[in-house]
C-alpha cells in the first residue's frame, strides 16, 4: 500500500463521473491502466481501454442523460467505495433512478478495477419496476451521509469540471433530460 493524500482517489471518481455525465467515452477510458477490468452489473467484463470505450459509448448512446447522485465515499487502501443512486433520462423523455454502489481499485493514480453493482434492466425496460424505498444506506439509517449535489458542484467549482462544462464537455443533463443550469 502506498501512502496517499485522503481524497485523492474519491476526487478522480467523481471526475471519473464527470467525464460519464458528458458522454465522454475517450475521457472516460483515459483514467484506467493499460490492463484494466471494467465490469458493469451483469454484462461482460472489459479487459482494456477499446472496450471500456465501446461499451461506454454504446451505452450513451441509449441514453439522454445521467447523474450520479452520490450518497457516501469511503478510502481504504488502494480502493475507492461509492454508494449513490444514478439517474437515467431515456430518449423517450422518461426516467428512473436505480441504486448503485461501486468499488475502485487502483494502481498508482489511474483506475486498475472498477465493478459497478446495478440492475441495469429497467433503464432499457420501463415496465420494470423500481421501488421507491430501492435505496438504503445503512451507514447514514437512510440519510445522506455526504452534501448532495456533488456531481452538479463538480461541473460549477472543481476547476476542471468548469473548464470541461465550458469547452465542450458539459453534462449531458445541463442540455437533455432535466436540463439543469450550469449556474
Amino acid at each position: 500500500m502506498t501512502d496517499r493524500i485522503p481524497g485523492v482517489m474519491a476526487d478522480t471518481c467523481i471526475r471519473l463521473f464527470g467525464r460519464g455525465e458528458a458522454f465522454d467515452s475517450e475521457g472516460f477510458a483515459g483514467f484506467f491502466t493499460d490492463t484494466p477490468v471494467y465490469h458493469f452489473g451483469n454484462a461482460e467484463p472489459c479487459l482494456n481501454k477499446g472496450e471500456i470505450f465501446d461499451s461506454v459509448e454504446n451505452f450513451f448512446g441509449a441514453v439522454a442523460a445521467l447523474y450520479h447522485d452520490i450518497r457516501n465515499v469511503w478510502e481504504d487502501g488502494d480502493t475507492v467505495f461509492v454508494e449513490m443512486d444514478v439517474m437515467y433520462w431515456r430518449k423517450d423523455g422518461t426516467s428512473v433512478t436505480l441504486p448503485c454502489s461501486d468499488i475502485f481499485r487502483f494502481n498508482g493514480n489511474k483506475i486498475e478495477e472498477l465493478r459497478i453493482y446495478m440492475d441495469a434492466n429497467p433503464i432499457f425496460d420501463p415496465s420494470l419496476p423500481v421501488g421507491k424505498k430501492a435505496s438504503v444506506y445503512t451507514i447514514s439509517r437512510g440519510k445522506r451521509a455526504v452534501q448532495p449535489g456533488i456531481m452538479r458542484r463538480y461541473f460549477t467549482e472543481h476547476a476542471e469540471g468548469v473548464y470541461r462544462a465550458a469547452n465542450g464537455y458539459p453534462p449531458k443533463w445541463s442540455i437533455a433530460g432535466p436540463r439543469w443550469p450550469l449556474t
